[in-house]
């Protein structure tokens, strides 16, 4: 026993006595999942709030272009233009300004009974063209179907005008309401929130960052001589080993703690965003969390014992973590990548760890439904560990 707590505490002292190394794994992943976080809520902001601009232009007076150009302003997507330097704008000037990619798409009309036409940007990525085309598509038929109803109930008797309106109007308010909701268990309200979806991927980045500490004090090991002193002492390679499995483990729950505490009160109590919801399955998220740090630990037990010099250990797992976290899910969600790299991030234990943390906060998952992934991490632990034993075992 007195062996094991001396490695431990020959451990522990390796990982504090190195100060820059402690504020840089713990530092440098909140200030990630900071900046990330806000930048994605100010691009959803701005994206909320910025409208399309429309060139229109109406060669001919009529109740139906006058009713169209109010129902695209005043929809929320589009500003209607149709003016530019105080003057009217042509159809020649819209066409020239469109092709250069001056202004998105503009609307032409030429009376109640003409074909409106829609001109819009070629260069255009290929979907965003296509929800310009079908939101501006879908207000035209909206306003000709009420422009086509005023003019049946012009044509009615005296008195059955109002009447109609009236019984219409009854009609629409009692049909059914549209209400979102999101398919999880019992948190029905729950609405999933850019926190919900980051810190999952954040903690995972967070504790395979250890994996640069841990290599490094695995290298310290070897170019200062303590592991051939190690070795004359009756002392096995998995002595040497499970303290810092220990140690690192416990460096990945405080990894789990920070990255929640962030989600919970620094969010909403700085910025006033939706705090972090982790739901109430605690075994489950103790598990998956214990899963996924040895996971961690396992990987920077590979990179350190693959690994000649600080430099190489360093570089090779910085750029190792950046890369599971990108094909993972980390940074961008997964279902945005394309379809090979979804595949290859299925064998990366980057990703079930996060796919466990997003069953858990955002669609109120169970333990069972965690426990495939669960079993891949602790599988891919059990690996690295007799990985790093057979090197321990066989470097002089």
């Amino acid at each position: 026993m007195a062996k094991w707590l001396q490695a431990l505490r020959k451990e522990f002292l390796i990982l504090v006595r190195d100060v820059h190394g402690l504020v840089l794994l713990f530092l440098m992943p909140v200030l990630l999942l900071v900046v990330v976080t806000l930048a994605q809520e100010n691009a959803i902001r701005s994206s909320r709030n910025a409208r399309t601009d429309l060139l229109f232009i109406s060669r001919s007076g009529g109740a139906l272009p006058d009713s169209l150009e109010k129902t695209l302003d005043g929809s929320g997507f589009f500003r209607v233009i149709r003016t530019i330097s105080h003057h009217a704008v042509t159809e020649q000037q819209a066409l020239e300004l469109i092709r250069k990619g001056d202004y998105p798409m503009g609307i032409v009309t030429a009376g109640d009974d003409s074909v409106i036409r829609l001109w819009v940007d070629p260069s255009l990525q290929a979907s965003y063209r296509q929800s310009l085309i079908s939101t501006a598509t879908w207000l035209i038929k909206s306003c000709q179907a009420r422009q086509m109803t005023r003019q049946i109930f012009s044509g009615l008797a005296p008195g059955k005008e109002k009447i109609l309106e009236t019984a219409l109007a009854d009609s629409l308010a009692a049909m059914p309401g549209i209400r979102e909701e999101y398919p999880v268990r019992d948190r029905s309200t729950l609405k999933p929130t850019i926190i919900q979806n980051n810190i999952p991927g954040f903690i995972l980045f967070a504790m395979f960052f250890i994996v640069i500490p841990l290599s490094g004090s695995m290298i310290t090991e070897k170019t200062e001589g303590s592991f051939l002193r190690l070795k004359t002492l009756p002392v096995s390679p998995l002595q040497i080993l499970i303290p810092k499995v220990i140690l690192y483990l416990g460096a990945c729950l405080v990894q789990f703690f920070l990255m929640l505490a962030v989600g919970i009160w620094f969010f909403h109590g700085l910025f006033g965003y939706p705090a972090l919801d982790p739901g109430r399955h605690y075994l489950a998220i103790l598990a998956s969390t214990l899963a996924s740090g040895l996971a961690a630990v396992g990987f920077g037990l590979l990179v350190g014992a693959g690994s000649r010099s600080h430099s190489q250990s360093a570089l090779m797992g910085s750029i190792l973590v950046v890369i599971l976290g990108v094909i993972s899910g980390t940074f961008l969600p997964v279902y945005l990548l394309p379809e090979g790299i979804r595949r290859i991030s299925l064998v990366s234990p980057v990703r079930w760890g996060i796919d466990n943390y997003l069953e858990l906060f955002v669609r109120d998952g169970r333990l069972r439904d965690l426990l495939p992934n669960i079993f891949l991490s602790l599988l891919f632990f059990v690996f690295a560990i007799m990985i790093s034993l057979f090197i321990f075992a066989r470097r002089k």
